[in-house]
């Protein structure tokens, strides 16, 4: 199986275990409106998976997806019409198009792809997509007005993100042998030494982001199994990206050879566990 076939897999897979153990697609604190004025942006789409969700909770909302690489889109042709997936460099300078555009920016599992040094600027270009204000002000408005003040909401961003400090292993039995997974673990933190991902809430406030919430999500038991097989899959796919894959002793299948070790761990009662953490702000205007 192609690298290209494993990452697309991972990904729809890992949309719905994410969406599971978060208990949504959209913060509850993020006001949504079903109405083609209201519009959200998701940056590092993937497959589109988020979106095609989303699609079925707003099916009127305009939904647009941006990754580097449309590699994974679908035929846009089996895309529902409200859908659009587009090319975007989130490290370069966002189109005047894009611009104070978004009521929702939506961002996910970057960690693999950012480095502590690149965060500033990824911050700045998600700021500039979001809009200086969110359509719901319309209806607050009209709801509330006596008890509006001078200060106007925009549109918010969501980012969700997996925190490399809080990897650790679970076992049903403390003689459950758990060295491959150990291993691992371990690999990862070295290739994804990152600090950004716990100071994401303090980034926010920086680019002058409002409301911002933060909160840790830990795996359910009933689901450890299945994020470790992710874990898993991803090992996989850096195996044959990034690893020597020369010759049978080389990097890369040495690597695979001991996910499938740790996969035999996972199956005696070991898991991989870490926090998925979400981290929301609101752009306001004054």
């Amino acid at each position: 199986m192609s690298c290209l076939k494993l990452s697309s897999g991972r990904l729809n897979l890992q949309h719905y275990l994410w969406r599971d153990v978060l208990g949504y697609n959209i913060h509850p604190a993020i006001p949504i409106k079903n109405d083609s004025d209201y519009k959200i942006a998701d940056v590092g789409t993937g497959t589109g998976i988020w979106l095609t969700d989303i699609h079925r909770q707003l099916p009127s909302a305009r939904l647009d997806g941006f990754d580097v690489s449309t590699e994974q889109y679908p035929p846009k042709e089996w895309l529902p019409g409200n859908i659009s997936l587009k090319s975007l460099d989130i490290h370069k300078p966002i189109p005047d198009e894009l611009r104070g555009v978004y009521d929702l920016v939506h961002v996910r599992l970057l960690v693999a792809v950012l480095r502590d040094g690149d965060l500033i600027p990824v911050v700045e270009n998600l700021f500039a997509m979001l809009s200086l204000y969110c359509v719901l002000c319309c209806l607050l408005t009209w709801v509330c007005e006596d008890t509006l003040t001078s200060v106007e909401p925009g549109g918010y961003l969501q980012w969700s993100e997996i925190n490399p400090s809080t990897f650790g292993i679970q076992s049903i039995h403390p003689d459950t042998r758990t060295d491959e997974l150990r291993y691992l673990v371990e690999s990862f933190r070295l290739r994804a030494p990152l600090r950004w991902v716990s100071e994401l809430p303090s980034f926010f406030a920086g680019q002058g982001l409002k409301d911002v919430l933060h909160r840790s999500y830990a795996t359910p038991p009933e689901l450890l199994m299945q994020m470790t097989q992710i874990h898993f899959m991803l090992g996989e796919e850096m195996s044959f990206v990034i690893m020597d894959n020369s010759d049978p002793a080389k990097g890369g299948p040495a690597y695979r050879r001991r996910i499938e070790e740790a996969a035999i761990e996972a199956k005696e009662g070991a898991a991989i566990t870490f926090a998925c953490e979400v981290t929301i702000g609101m752009r306001q205007v004054t």
